[in-house]
């Protein structure tokens, strides 16, 4: 729509409508600023891709105070690949587990990407904390270390071949509208010493297994017997790419 039509459609506006569209252009009129965090990564080397990931937050907090969550960050993210000419799978299509979303960024080939989105009070500057990273229903049903051993080996084996990596949306707030975004990517390679881990790693009911990266500890993986879910605790944001973040004014 070029300026002229936009300028004729307001023309058939009620004074209301007007009201709100003049509320969105001056929530666009005043972006959050983009902080690149690591330059030249598959999404911090598309100036554009920041760029609308940075008005739709504009548009997001122009309307609300609440924080972009899940289902609002999924959209946002797919939309922003769209725009600018990144082919992905369409949306609710797929039949894969633990996979939200697949990209094909200009002639490579397809990143496999799970979203995660959070907006959790007090989030550390240092780790981050994946509160549902799946679903596991057998994780009340198993009894022995050795099954919850076996179990648990094969579901990160799944979890490996289905998923690049986990894309993570960090809103920091010190009240109750946010004032910086981060996006962070955490790759599934992380969970990969979780392979090798000794039965007696799962001797607890609610066991938590280190994951490793050599020498260094990065991550801990926890079974939620209550709430039959894998967490993944304290993952080391050193161990991960912060793509960039998204500080909002004053305003």
């Amino acid at each position: 729509m070029t300026l002229q039509e936009l300028k004729s459609r307001l023309d058939e506006m009620s004074p209301l409508k007007v009201q709100f569209v003049a509320r969105v252009v001056d929530a666009l009129l005043h972006p959050p600023q983009t902080h690149v965090r690591k330059e030249g990564t598959w999404l911090t080397g598309s100036p554009a891709w920041l760029e609308y990931f940075s008005l739709a937050l504009s548009v997001h907090h122009g309307a609300t105070t609440v924080p972009l969550g899940l289902t609002e960050f999924e959209t946002v993210f797919r939309n922003a690949c769209e725009s600018i000419g990144w082919r992905t799978d369409p949306p609710g299509s797929a039949t894969r587990r633990f996979v939200d979303l697949e990209v094909w960024v200009d002639n490579q080939p397809e990143r496999k990407l799970s979203l995660k989105s959070t907006a959790a009070k007090r989030l550390s500057e240092s780790t981050v904390h994946i509160s549902k990273l799946t679903e596991a229903a057998w994780i009340q049903d198993t009894r022995t270390p050795a099954d919850r051993r076996e179990r648990t080996l094969s579901l990160f084996r799944d979890y490996a071949k289905a998923v690049d990596s986990i894309v993570m949306l960090r809103a920091f707030r010190t009240e109750g509208v946010p004032d910086r975004y981060q996006l962070v990517e955490i790759p599934t390679s992380l969970f990969a010493s979780i392979q090798d881990a000794p039965l007696d790693s799962f001797r607890s009911d609610a066991p938590v297994v280190p994951c490793h990266s050599g020498d260094r500890v990065v991550a801990h993986m926890a079974l939620d017997r209550s709430d039959a879910k894998v967490t993944i605790r304290r993952i080391e944001l050193s161990a991960c790419t912060i793509h960039a973040e998204w500080v909002r004014s004053g305003r």
